[in-house]
């Protein structure tokens, strides 16, 4: 079963995942959403020109996918499961599927629930994108900054099959540019050793981005960065304290008037990732007998928030 025009599949509602439909529309891709309540879906985007950019609001019913399809879960790692066995019965032809999210931990699931040999994509993405609602109580999305996706099979290298070289094309025809790092997993590690530190300092003091520079917070930057480093070479990755605390730095300053995803979670009650985040590098520590006292008091202050 294979369609002649290739359709992208987008779950949820979110401000990445409609981004993505939203680049779609403008490159006349087929595309469908679907989003769990259309109340949260957004109507149109507001590109980076500032043109109003209309979506299409029709609610995809699943159906099994072509070969050829990709299906893309723009989620949070705490979703996945659900949504995997969701889709699960309609990925009989094996589409290619792409997990893009914050965090750690999508590539077990996955593997858990499809098996360890499902035509699997890992991506990370730098786009800015914030969702908003107008004066007519309409949900709509602001794209607030060009990035970029970095997106790739994990252990395969460059050496990707046809199916996950075409979909990856899909991708960046939609919203480029897409590049395809020789590690994904490196590539994630790294996003990871950002977030871990933003994510949880921004949430806990209620602070934009920019204040993570503050010295302030020089100690602890420093301290989760160390213990970051300690866990991931210890992992088999490569990665120099100096050099991860100085690209914390830059991505801070240069998303300075952000408020991060997790300071947005903590201030609307909803569930955070923490987990996928600084838990994913204590759950490591622990593997590997690594003492992170910092990663473990992030995780656990968090969490106190929603209690």
């Amino acid at each position: 079963m294979t369609s002649i025009n290739p359709t992208l599949h987008i779950v949820g509602a979110g401000a990445i995942g409609s981004l993505l439909a939203t680049g779609a529309q403008r490159q006349h891709l087929a595309y469908q959403r679907y989003p769990r309540t259309i109340a949260n879906s957004p109507h149109y985007a507001r590109w980076l020109d500032n043109s109003k950019v209309p979506l299409s609001m029709q609610t995809a019913q699943a159906n099994v996918l072509a070969k050829n399809d990709v299906l893309v879960l723009p989620l949070k790692v705490y979703q996945l499961e659900s949504a995997l066995s969701y889709w699960r019965p309609y990925l009989v032809h094996s589409p290619a599927l792409v997990l893009l999210h914050n965090g750690m931990g999508g590539w077990e699931i996955a593997q858990q629930i499809l098996g360890p040999h499902y035509p699997l994509l890992l991506a990370t993405t730098s786009h800015g994108a914030f969702k908003q609602i107008d004066d007519k109580g309409k949900a709509f999305i602001t794209y607030s900054g060009q990035g970029s996706t970095q997106i790739g099979a994990p252990n395969k290298g460059n050496r990707l099959s046809p199916p996950l070289s075409d979909a990856i094309n899909l991708l960046h025809n939609a919203l480029p540019p897409v590049s395809t790092p020789d590690n994904i997993v490196h590539a994630l590690w790294q996003k990871l050793s950002v977030n871990m530190v933003i994510n949880p300092l921004t949430a806990l003091n209620h602070i934009q981005n920019k204040h993570i520079l503050d010295s302030q917070f020089s100690d602890v930057r420093r301290a989760l960065c160390k213990e970051f480093v300690d866990v991931a070479n210890a992992c088999g990755l490569v990665f120099n304290e100096t050099k991860v605390h100085e690209h914390v730095l830059a991505v801070a300053k240069a998303t300075g008037e952000n408020y991060s995803s997790m300071h947005q979670d903590v201030l609307h009650g909803r569930p955070t990732e923490i987990d996928a985040i600084n838990g994913y590098i204590v759950e490591m520590a622990k593997k590997k007998g690594i003492h992170v006292p910092v990663n473990t008091l992030m995780v656990e202050r968090i969490k106190a928030l929603n209690l």
